[in-house]
């Protein structure tokens, strides 16, 4: 077991207030150009969901085994057998799930995977909630609802004279946003035990094993030759996945948690764009007003989680000291 330190303080204090911001924006930036990557690598190869996941973690794991060797090599060394079984485990619900969103997104469109990935904020707080580690509040209630009725209106296509209706790969995109829910609220007390780089480090190398097995064993092989730009397209997935953890981290060091959630409400917005500019896919009234409904419910119980509704103050509100207390006993 070991208790991982982070970089010096002092480095994060003599850093200029625009390094993490850049850091932040980065981190931005390669998320909202992941998932159209991806979509570009299935509309232009025979790839499949399971393969791709597995080269794209297993890339992820070289990067962050690299990095971690440098930086903690200590840290990774001195995890014991109990602690590799216990962040496989969660690995599996946060990293292993990355099977489960390429095959949602190989049958669905990339406006849709980004309009109900916008829903981890909201996913993640519900089961919080359900696993008594947060208690319920109705500024939650009101920013969970107000998420799921916006995906639902902005997913929904409605052709003429046909009810609306959700593609199929919908759902496993739905799945994947509840696993990596669950994976935040499983992973919370784990990484802070382990340290972020050692704990995503490891996380990424137990999902490689397991995805590299299953791609064996379901994935059909390559049946067309594969151009420089899918192969580079491939890398940068894997890359980028990794580059995320390290630039958020960054960023959380001298950021609060509630100016870094803010920023990643950008990530769904400039997605959609990317998929509209680069894969032409349509943007209606609905996917607007839907979206726009998703990212105010989950500013909502971002800011419930942060300070309580003036509304609701009272809720929170610490108890008066009660004047029988100070009396001396006798």
């Amino acid at each position: 077991m070991s208790n991982v330190q982070g970089p010096p303080n002092d480095l994060s204090r003599r850093a200029t207030p625009f390094v993490p911001l850049a850091c932040l924006f980065a981190a931005i930036v390669l998320l909202s150009s992941v998932t159209p990557v991806i979509k570009y690598v299935f509309q232009h190869s025979s790839f499949q969901p399971i393969g791709l996941a597995s080269f794209r973690v297993i890339i992820g794991f070289v990067f962050l085994l690299a990095i971690t060797w440098f930086w903690d090599r200590r840290g990774l060394i001195s995890l014991a057998t109990a602690d590799l079984l216990t962040l496989g485990f969660v690995g599996f619900l946060g990293v292993f799930s990355y099977a489960i969103s390429a095959w949602g997104l190989m049958n669905t469109s990339v406006v849709h995977y980004a309009l109900i990935y916008s829903l981890l904020p909201s996913c993640t707080a519900a089961l919080s909630v359900l696993c008594g580690k947060d208690h319920l509040s109705a500024p939650k209630c009101v920013g969970i609802l107000c998420s799921l009725v916006g995906c639902l209106i902005a997913i929904s296509q409605v052709a003429p004279y046909e009810e609306a209706t959700i593609q199929f790969g919908d759902v496993f995109v739905l799945l994947f946003t509840v696993m990596m829910s669950a994976h935040i609220v499983c992973s919370s007390g784990v990484v802070k035990r382990f340290g972020v780089m050692v704990s995503n480090t490891v996380m990424f190398g137990s999902s490689a094993v397991l995805l590299s097995i299953g791609s064996l064993q379901w994935s059909e092989p390559v049946n067309q030759e594969v151009s420089p730009l899918v192969i580079g397209s491939v890398l940068y997935i894997g890359c980028a996945t990794a580059s995320v953890f390290i630039l958020r981290y960054r960023a959380l060091q001298s950021l609060s948690p509630a100016t870094v959630g803010t920023y990643h409400n950008l990530i769904p917005v400039c997605t959609v764009l990317l998929a509209y500019m680069w894969l032409d896919e349509p943007v209606g009234m609905r996917t607007i007003l839907g979206g726009a409904m998703i990212l105010v419910g989950a500013e909502v119980v971002r800011r419930g989680q942060v300070f309580p509704f003036p509304a609701f103050r009272y809720w929170t509100k610490p108890a008066l000291p009660n004047p029988e207390s100070n009396k001396p006993i006798r």
